[in-house]
């Protein structure tokens, strides 16, 4: 279901007095600050609770593996007892919080276009669920228990698209801070060899809010903007030593890129990028669906 302007302002007006002068208030304070304050669940997004799992063969994590995606693939053929209290995204979300984290990796081979598409549209349910339904299911986490909150902590995730008429190709995201604003950045790694990364050197600036997909009121969680190098407010010695420098984006990605993504379970979000829109012509156009899975060493 579309969300309004109105209910994206509502989400912000509902969460920003919790939010201890969010945006202005630094990372690493604020960081500090929300161990001991309660942050509306706007922002404050829920997971899994956290208790202490039982050793698990190679054989559970498979099944946990396969009810995952199993849960991702017959979502639509599901008829729960109760279809006012079943939310499918919070389901989804359970089984892949059971998953061990160095292992949700796998979902990335197991997912195929269609399973991330559909992705995108399930997770999309976990804003329409009541409180009480995301208290019965789950207990509190924090979309920042998998992004840096230091400047010299940089967090990789593992990434699968699905473009139109090129079918899919893997990448990587990592997430670093800049070292005086703690404005959250990232950059992209396409997996193209030396050359493709040094042609690509592909940066973004990040934010952690509530925001619209621009034509489809599609609700999200975090935001990449793919700026101009004289646009994103980076200098060499912000950059983490060893990475590329900025460069203007090539094709396919000049011209305005924006990846909107939606949390999923802990460290796992499904997103889709949207060019920008032409003067004058349209509002911009959906550009690929991708799944970002984190990377533990």
């Amino acid at each position: 279901m579309p969300y309004s302007k109105v209910a994206v302002h509502n989400l912000f007006a509902q969460a920003q007095p919790r939010r201890l002068g969010w945006p202005h208030t630094p990372l690493r304070v604020l960081n500090k600050k929300r161990q001991h304050t309660h942050v509306n669940s706007a922002f404050k997004i829920l997971a899994q609770a956290s208790v202490e799992q039982p050793a698990r063969t190679q054989a559970d994590t498979q099944r946990l593996l396969d009810k995952a995606v199993g849960l991702i693939n017959t979502a639509d053929l599901l008829a729960p007892f109760d279809r006012v209290t079943y939310t499918a995204a919070l389901v989804i979300w359970q089984a892949i919080a059971d998953i061990p984290p160095a292992d949700r990796s796998e979902l990335l081979d197991r997912l195929n276009a269609r399973d991330i598409k559909r992705l995108w549209r399930l997770a999309g349910q976990r804003y329409q669920a009541s409180q009480q339904q995301l208290q019965l299911c789950v207990s509190s986490y924090d979309i920042w228990d998998d992004l840096p909150t230091e400047p010299d902590q940089v967090t990789e995730f593992a990434g699968k698209a699905a473009v139109p008429l090129s079918g899919m190709f893997k990448f990587q995201k990592a997430f670093f801070l800049h070292p005086k604003t703690d404005e959250l950045y990232g950059h992209v790694q396409l997996q193209k060899g030396p050359l493709g990364n040094a042609l690509y050197p592909l940066y973004y600036k990040a934010s952690v809010m509530p925001s619209l997909v621009p034509a489809t009121d599609e609700l999200t969680d975090l935001q990449l903007d793919y700026q101009s190098p004289n646009d994103l407010g980076l200098q060499p010695e912000h950059i983490p030593k060893g990475w590329p420098q900025p460069k203007q984006p090539l094709y396919p990605f000049s011209g305005g890129l924006i990846d909107y993504c939606r949390l999923v379970a802990p460290g796992v979000f499904v997103g889709v990028g949207w060019k920008a829109a032409r003067p004058g012509r349209d509002v911009g156009r959906r550009f690929f669906h991708f799944i970002l899975v984190r990377k533990y060493q």
